[in-house]
């Protein structure tokens, strides 16, 4: 594999101590990339090409490694300053380690003829790599046999995308001397893509394959001197020394003045050089002004420059400025008190720019590209409100002024990256009217049916309240809210990222929403036990539609006025209701019913085809989806020991056996939905109400219901309070849900069923006041859950059956030292399995948890205040393991086997009044041993924080 060390050195041992900073380490690219099968390519097209045939008829191309055990058989020396190794850092070739020889890269070819070239290549394994922090690259080429002094062959080296795609350098090699060394500069690869870039994007057709004596005219091809670039379509994978995927070194054959069969070429020690040192900077401003309870002002400034980065990361080439104002002022100051106003106005302005050094992920300078378009983007918004502040002196003035308010808001903006620029302004206007009324009632007189009822309920809380009760018809609160709002914004995208004069021709893209939106709600409490409210919302499309397809006509026929305006066309409605019916029967029992409905319309005013009102010759009409949803629950609160006492007294046997038991409440809900689309009928009260049974829901004048749903679920839960300190909380719950989806002219329905029960948790707790021990708790949650689904098939089709069991058991202990120690641990056990077409899915996971914390004092040697140390350690064991068992198969097989652990550990204290500092050290082992994975981590966390407060300047 790759590895990427200080100069990214291309390696696989570790250097000697006594290298130099330049030569961290050197070995052949044999050894790195082509060891085993390499990839090896050969084309009769010129090299820049790198299109044609592969392996040709009359010769072949291969490699191999030469090294210094070949000195006597091929002459073999090494490069200057490249050295056997060792493959153990810090050791010495005679006593430590195992001797590495030096090793290069042997590519051979045999009649290769004018024109042709033989080159070995190699796709990164690890990914992309990128060169851009370095600004040259340097390798050893060396010829072998006759042609190379002569000057009919050269060596190249190439790095790019694919096959076309590339940047090249090519130079002479030498057959007596790896001299001179290959350096190639970066830059020069870069001024050519820029070239190529700015050709593209003036529309060129591509060219400088003649120019470069290349013959694959399809591409844009630049040169100068032995550089070359190549890139076949700029918009598709272009080479990037941010992210070489491949690099590759052969042979070109550019004469004939020598004959021979083969040739032959040395490759060694590849190698990036001169990191690229740059300065990143960053700064930042800001202020603020207050002036009293009047006005308020902010400022912020940040700067960054593209070179600005953090430690061990690469820089981002985009500097960044921010921009942003804000103030508000109170209006109201302004104007005479006796109006009772609250007026506040605020503002806010930002402003961010982008100045990229590099074109966004290309290795391109932004600088050598004409009319680039820079990231930039500003907004301004603005916001007013008004409303009363104090109380009116009459009831016309606290009736219809102070519960009105009124917001108005403004923004505007703009925004540009590379291919886009987008202008919006949006704006809303809303106004609202909330009155609270105290409740005001009229006396029903029912003490005479009170009388009729047995004493103990006459004398009870129910009975009392009875006598008392009375009428109110008046609302205890009214909501009424209509708000305007527009948003509107043009975007324009580009195909490149400079400005060409065509971009004039370009047809924006137009984005608007205009609403408005009004809501009305109601809360009555005709009497004291019972509750009723409804809130309803319509919003309404204000916008004009273009009349060119059939659905914008039919949204503009929707159209409606209002005194002569255009209010547009309904979009949603919600409406929903709630009804609570609490009667206190007596202090021991509290039963509720509870009714709540939602409806739900939703019309499609743009993306959809219209429907038509009739089967074949109805009006068309615009499309929309219906939901709705009503939810009964009838439920009471028990208090049984209360109840056993109020009638058999406080000292009676039944009364003291049962003072421990907790209240139970008991509950069964019903819930029904459905949900219809692309109706032609307009939905009724009824509908939007949600009432009546099943078959209400399933159909709405004779049209089928795409899906409806019905849901029944019985609980009851209580506890005990035990001696000795033990408590008790103890649940059943059973649910049953009828689910019908529409399938062509019927419905496919889907039953489930759930039990949990046992569903609770014991807890023993101790506090002790001498001895050791400070606290003592020691507890249990549990929970069974089963439950099946079966689907029914649409003919006679076998049902699909699944089912679920699952338990878990999760004991806890808590141990609190006089000292100060406290230790905690608790153990989760889950057990669970799902039955799905014959197959049984188990998991068993277990997971143990432990911490203990201990917190004191510095000695005074260290710290004068003895300040405090906070100290935990803490421990996690997690096993989980999931098997699967087919048909009738006997044994289970594993499918997931995964198992961690952890231990962390840690210190912090207060060093100073504004100095913190802490220290955290971790171990985590994971194992997946179904997949024979391990994996282990260390670490280490020092942290200092460091607060500091100025006061505030005024």
């Amino acid at each position: 594999t790759l590895r990427l060390v200080q100069h990214m050195r291309l390696t696989l041992v570790t250097p000697p101590d006594n290298a130099a900073p330049d030569i961290v380490s050197r070995v052949a690219l044999a050894r790195l990339r082509f060891v085993g099968s390499p990839w090896i390519r050969r084309s009769e097209t010129p090299i820049a090409g790198l299109v044609g045939s592969v392996g040709l008829p009359h010769g072949q191309v291969s490699t191999s490694i030469v090294s210094t055990e070949n000195v006597l058989d091929l002459g073999y020396e090494s490069p200057p300053g490249i050295f056997d190794n060792v493959s153990k850092k810090g050791g010495d070739q005679a006593s430590q380690g195992t001797q590495i020889n030096e090793k290069s890269l042997r590519i051979l070819a045999t009649e290769l003829g004018l024109g042709e070239r033989a080159e070995a290549y190699l796709r990164f394994p690890s990914g992309p790599q990128n060169l851009l922090t370095y600004s040259h690259l340097r390798a050893w080429f060396r010829g072998r046999g006759p042609g190379w002094e002569e000057g009919d062959l050269q060596a190249f080296l190439k790095l790019g995308s694919d096959d076309q795609n590339f940047y090249l350098y090519r130079a002479p090699a030498r057959s007596v001397t790896w001299v001179p060394e290959v350096v190639i500069d970066l830059d020069t690869w870069r001024s050519l893509r820029a070239d190529i870039e700015n050709r593209w994007l003036r529309g060129e057709a591509p060219s400088g394959a003649a120019e470069c004596g290349t013959e694959d005219v399809g591409a844009f091809v630049a040169c100068s001197g032995p550089y070359l670039v190549q890139v076949r379509d700029p918009g598709v994978n272009p080479p990037n020394l941010a992210a070489i995927q491949e690099m590759a070194a052969g042979i070109y054959r550019v004469g004939q003045a020598v004959t021979t069969d083969q040739v032959e070429l040395w490759v060694d020690d590849i190698r990036l050089a001169d990191p690229v040192s740059r300065t990143g900077t960053a700064a930042s401003i800001d202020a603020r002004l207050a002036a009293s309870d009047v006005a308020s002002l902010s400022f912020s400034l940040v700067r960054e420059n593209g070179q600005f980065r953090q430690i061990n990361e690469n820089p981002t080439y985009r500097g960044n400025n921010v921009l942003q104002m804000g103030g508000n002022i109170r209006l109201e100051r302004f104007l005479p008190p006796s109006l009772g106003l609250v007026v506040p106005l605020s503002a806010t302005y930002s402003r961010t720019g982008t100045s990229p050094e590099l074109l966004s992920g290309t290795d391109l300078e932004a600088a050598s590209l004409s009319g680039l378009r820079t990231p930039q983007s500003w907004s301004m918004s603005y916001a007013l409100s008004i409303r009363r502040g104090q109380q009116g002196s009459d009831w016309i003035t606290r009736g219809f002024v102070d519960p009105l308010s009124v917001a108005a808001s403004l923004t505007r903006g703009s925004a540009q990256t590379d291919l886009t620029h987008a202008d919006a302004n949006a704006y809303s206007l809303i106004a609202n009217y909330g009155l609270t009324l105290k409740r005001h009632g009229a006396h029903l007189g029912l003490g005479g049916l009170t009388r009729a009822l047995p004493k103990w309920i006459r004398e009870g809380e129910f009975g009392k309240r009875l006598e008392r009760a009375d009428l109110s018809l008046a609302p205890t609160r009214v909501r009424l809210t209509s708000g305007l709002t527009r948003d509107r914004s043009i975007a324009t995208a580009f195909r490149v990222p400079v400005e060409l004069s065509a971009d004039a021709l370009r047809t924006p893209t137009l984005a608007l929403n205009h609403l408005w939106r009004n809501s009305a709600g109601l809360t009555w409490q005709p009497l004291g036990m019972l509750n009723l409210s409804g809130d309803l919302t319509s919003t309404r499309d204000l916008r004009v539609y273009p009349d060119s397809t059939t659905i914008g006509r039919v949204t503009n026929d929707a159209r409606r006025g209002l005194l002569g305006v255009p209010v547009g066309v309904e979009r949603d409605r919600n409406l929903t209701t709630a009804l609570t019916l609490t009667p206190s029967l007596a202090s021991w029992l509290r039963p509720r019913f509870l009714s709540g409905s939602s409806f739900i319309l939703s019309r499609n005013l743009f993306s959809r085809d219209p429907v038509r009102a009739g089967e074949d010759s109805g009006a068309f009409i615009l499309p929309k989806t219906l939901n709705n949803s009503r939810t009964n629950e009838i439920g009471a609160a028990v208090d049984f020991a209360l109840g056993i006492r109020r009638l058999a007294g406080d000292s009676s046997f039944l009364g003291k056996t049962l003072a421990r038991v907790r209240p139970v409440d008991l509950s069964t809900r019903l819930t029904r939905s459905s949900t219809y689309d692309l109706t032609a009928f307009e939905p009724s009260l009824g509908y939007e109400l949600a009432l009546g049974g099943l078959d209400r829901f399933l159909t709405q004048e004779g049209v089928a219901a795409v899906g409806a749903s019905e849901a029944r679920t019985a609980t009851i839960a209580g506890g005990m309070d035990l001696p000795l300190g033990i408590t008790m909380t103890l649940s059943h719950a059973l649910t049953r849900t009828s689910r019908l989806q529409r399938v062509s002219d019927g419905f496919i329905g889907t039953e489930t069923k759930q039990r949990e029960w046992p569903v609770g948790s014991v807890r023993w707790s101790q506090s002790f006041k001498g001895g050791i021990f400070a606290l003592l708790a020691l507890g249990t949650s549990f929970r069974v859950r089963e439950g099946s689904s079966t689907q029914s098939g649409r003919v006679s089709g076998q049902p699909a059956l699944t089912a679920i069991k699952s338990s878990s058991v999760s004991p806890d202990l808590q141990v609190g030292f006089r000292n100060g120690v406290s230790v905690s641990l608790s153990l989760s056990d889950l057990n669970q399995e799902n039955a799905s077409n014959g197959n049984d899915t188990k998991l068993d996971q277990n997971d143990l948890n432990g911490a203990v914390n201990y917190a004191f004092r510095l000695p005074r040697s260290i710290s004068r205040s003895r300040k405090q140390v906070r100290s935990s350690v803490s421990f996690l064991a997690s096993t989980a393991r999931s098997c699967l068992q087919q048909g009738f198969v006997p044994t289970c097989t594993i499918i997931s086997d995964v198992s961690r652990r952890e231990m962390r550990g840690g210190l912090d204290t207060d060093l100073l009044q504004a100095l913190t500092a802490g220290l955290q050290v971790g171990y985590t082992l994971n194992d997946a041993r179904h997949l024979s994975r391990r994996s282990s981590q260390i670490s280490i966390v020092a942290s200092f924080q460091l607060s500091l407060f100025a006061g505030d300047y005024r």
